[in-house]
């Protein structure tokens, strides 16, 4: 891989996006974790390693083909829900708090449809 950044093409640098709002983003953040672990800890696991991003490029490129497929199956299979789910966050500060009756829905679908159940958030555990 590229020693520099002179050494990194363009063409290292091509990757598709993941163009997403903060409020979608947060929504399905705990679902996306658990989607992409794997991806996610190879990465970060070689930007610690190598201490150097431009040698994690590969990486990176495969955390965003896991996220972009996520996004894809939770728009084929809860659209819905998940659509009530971010647009509560988007209209409440991004607080769950005040979402938790669509986040239960958006939970279910995600659980019954893809097989991927986000543990509770330390934050929430501890208040109960």
């Amino acid at each position: 891989m590229a020693s520099g950044v002179k050494d990194i093409t363009l063409d290292d640098l091509e990757s598709k996006e993941v163009e997403l709002t903060s409020s979608v983003l947060l929504g399905a953040a705990h679902h996306l974790g658990q989607y992409c672990d794997k991806e996610f800890k190879t990465f970060m696991g070689c930007r610690y390693e190598t201490k150097d991003p431009r040698k994690c490029l590969q990486e990176g490129k495969q955390v965003t083909k896991c996220a972009l497929d996520f996004f894809k199956k939770l728009k084929g299979d809860c659209n819905e829900a998940f659509t009530k789910h971010w647009t509560c966050l988007d209209k409440n500060n991004q607080e769950f708090g005040y979402c938790r009756e669509t986040q239960k829905k958006y939970d279910a679908c995600v659980l019954d449809k893809i097989g991927v159940q986000a543990n509770q958030p330390v934050h929430i555990a501890l208040r109960q």
